[in-house]
């Protein structure tokens, strides 16, 4: 039989869990039920200076039934001694400081407690509050380790935040989120200036210090995950991480690029040629040595992407450039070095990155968010039997366009004679090596005859609406200047670029995706994301496939309504777009996959991530904003928090939603502000 604790006894024990501030009120009635609740706490003056007390702080109460409660403040009431004595004058108000000498009267919300037993022991499991709390019982400001223990808040994974009460931070009780959490996807949201990116980019610290073997892969709109690599510009408390000492940076090459930054590579590269040759008058266009030419231009590609993110006063050394040759075509698979700047130092992993059309033309309607769903299953083929028409000496595509009939159009184009077809045969390899052999495709050669393109999809009998869908797509592809890239046209060698031939060559730890330059073209970084994000998850269902456990990978994508919009009733890219969300998320869990999103209108975002998102992170945000991720009820608190300051609502949670501040940025942050 569990015997009832005097008030001295209670006094005693609670000294143990942190400040005594007062007890439960004789002057109520007490109340816990179905119905809500009354816990009033009176608190003497004398304390009440002392340690003042906020809404929102949490208060620990130690019951005479021997309960510890876990409590959150969410009124403070004040009265004037001439008030409590009914003789409050109506005029010529005294202006009586002693009469404010009164107890503090403070309304608590229950949370959770625990059998005060096993709370001493280390073994309680919190429950809510269920338990009769009686007059007297003794209320406490709780440390921050009993706090952790009645809150039962992660003790294992990333930390990204210190908890948030009465408008301070709780300095020795770190939110982290589980590892498992992680693999269930994440939502961050809130405004602009609010904290994302910094929360972003700390999430990627953590991962990358406190998660082995771990891939951590940030789409990079704006450059900012380049600064991983550098000390913070100002003092930051507390210092949680330190930079990176190595960063792997896939930066897209495009047509575009190499028209605008073509000049400032080429004088790069006669730099390296004329330091390797030992004369400055020998540039590149003289290179007759196709190792040195590929090296030449490894070197410029990485210079100037160095000094366009980090600056002229970058310093390179330890170049290290992986070039394939292939008579006069030189790919350029990525170059490494060592960068110094600020009194810092890191590796740098360059991965220039295209697309070669021959290897990914069967996969992109499933990849690229512009083809209808009926367009997808039969792209491949319209694609195939247009190219053998543009090889085809016969027949004029566009002479046979303008003919009346169907039959006329098509007589003769879908002929199966082997001797009849005037293919060209290369050989590649599939992700799993199997090699095999494909029609030789040319995209510019294919874009400059799109009547053979239209011609076979009449052929094989596709309604109008379907035919303008292929064409509008390729256009819109050939627009992103991301197929068949190679520079320069008008040498004996050429740089040729590609994506990796297998994406688990691309090395552990952090890897951002550069799409600086697509800044104001969504479309053309969808592109390239969704063939990236691919191909990552082709690595670790491989993994998967063979048995092996997946490596952990986790992909940091801000402003992520530019890559998987609402979207209205138009099929084309709908179907796309659900179907990555669906693979990264739904399917990736298995594969150890987690996907963090992060935008400031996820009006905007499409329906399943947020259905596929289990943890919700909002940052300052508006009243519709909150409800659009469930947490309408947090308006009051968040609505004009200051940065960082954050409401995290997640199953992991005994209490399902806490407040935080998120870390101060750990590295080089550029604010908005």
């Amino acid at each position: 039989m569990r015997r009832v604790l005097s008030p001295d006894e209670v006094s005693s024990i609670a000294a143990g869990f942190g400040e005594i501030i007062g007890h439960v009120t004789i002057s109520e009635t007490i109340r816990i039920g179905s119905e809500g609740y009354e816990i009033l706490i009176e608190v003497p003056h004398e304390n009440y200076v002392k340690s003042p007390i906020r809404v929102g702080d949490f208060i620990g109460i130690v019951t005479l039934t021997g309960y510890v409660v876990l409590g959150r403040v969410i009124e403070v009431r004040r009265s004037h001694a001439a008030g409590i004595s009914g003789r409050t004058p109506v005029f010529n108000v005294p202006m009586d400081y002693t009469g404010l000498e009164t107890p503090a009267t403070v309304l608590i919300e229950p949370l959770t407690e625990c059998p005060l037993e096993e709370f001493r022991a280390g073994t309680c499991d919190p429950s809510p509050v269920y338990s009769p709390i009686d007059p007297l019982s003794i209320a406490f400001k709780p440390m921050g380790s009993a706090i952790t223990r009645l809150l039962a808040l992660p003790s294992d994974g990333v930390i990204i935040g210190k908890l948030y009460s009465g408008g301070r931070v709780v300095e020795d009780v770190d939110v982290k989120v589980p590892l498992h959490t992680l693999y269930e996807h994440v939502l961050i949201v809130g405004t602009t200036g609010s904290g994302k990116t910094t929360l972003l980019k700390n999430l990627a610290l953590a991962l990358v210090n406190g998660i082995r073997d771990s891939t951590v892969m940030a789409l990079d709109l704006q450059g900012d995950y380049l600064h991983l690599v550098l000390p913070p510009d100002r003092d930051v408390e507390p210092r949680v991480f330190n930079p990176l000492g190595e960063i792997t940076v896939i930066t897209p090459v495009t047509r575009a690029y190499l028209k605008e930054y073509g000049n400032r590579i080429r004088e790069f590269a006669d730099e390296y040629v004329g330091d390797e040759v030992r004369d400055r008058s020998v540039t590149l266009m003289d290179v007759d040595e196709p190792s040195l030419f590929g090296e030449a231009v490894a070197y410029a590609l990485l210079r100037e992407f160095v000094e366009r993110g980090y600056g002229g006063n970058a310093k390179i050394k330890d170049v290290g450039p992986e070039i394939d040759i292939d008579e006069g075509n030189i790919r350029i698979k990525g170059v490494s070095a060592m960068i110094s700047i600020d009194n810092a130092s890191f590796r740098l992993n360059l991965i220039p990155w295209a697309l070669s059309f021959v290897s990914v033309y069967r996969e992109l309607p499933r990849l690229f968010p512009v083809f209808s769903y009926r367009v997808g299953m039969v792209f491949d083929r319209v694609i195939s039997l247009a190219m053998d028409l543009v090889n085809r000496r016969d027949l004029d595509c566009g002479e046979r366009l303008s003919r009346r009939s169907t039959d006329e159009k098509c007589t003769g184009v879908l002929r199966q004679e082997a001797g009849q077809r005037t293919r060209q045969q290369t050989i590649v390899s599939d992700e799993q090596g199997t090699r095999q052999q494909v029609q030789q495709l040319d995209f510019d050669k294919m874009m400059s005859n799109t009547d053979c393109v239209e011609l076979a999809a009449v052929c094989m009998r596709m309604a109008s609406s379907q035919r303008e869908n292929i064409i509008r797509g390729l256009n819109m592809i050939a627009g992103v200047g991301i197929m068949d890239v190679k520079w320069p046209q008008n040498h004996r060698f050429r740089a040729v670029f590609d994506e990796p031939t297998k994406y688990e060559d691309v090395p552990k730890g952090f890897v951002s995706v550069d799409l600086r330059l697509f800044r104001e073209n969504p479309f053309a970084a969808s592109v390239i994301v969704y063939r990236i994000l691919d191909g990552v998850f082709s690595v670790r269902d491989l993994e998967l496939k063979r048995g092996l456990e997946p490596k952990p990978t986790f992909i940091l994508i801000d402003e992520a309504h530019n890559y998987f919009p609402q979207g209205g009733t138009d099929e084309e890219g709908r179907d796309t777009v659900e179907a990555m969300i669906n693979r990264l998320t739904r399917l990736g869990r298995v594969r150890r996959i987690g996907v963090i999103f992060a935008t400031h209108t996820p009006d905007d975002l499409n329906n399943l991530v947020l259905q596929l998102t289990n943890t919700k992170i909002a940052l300052r945000s508006e009243e519709s904003i909150l409800e659009r991720v469930g947490l309408k009820e947090y308006t009051n608190e968040i609505t004009y928090a200051q940065d960082g300051v954050a409401i995290v609502k997640s199953y992991a949670l005994r209490t399902h939603t806490i407040i935080m501040r998120a870390l101060p940025p750990q590295v080089r942050h550029r604010s908005h502000k």
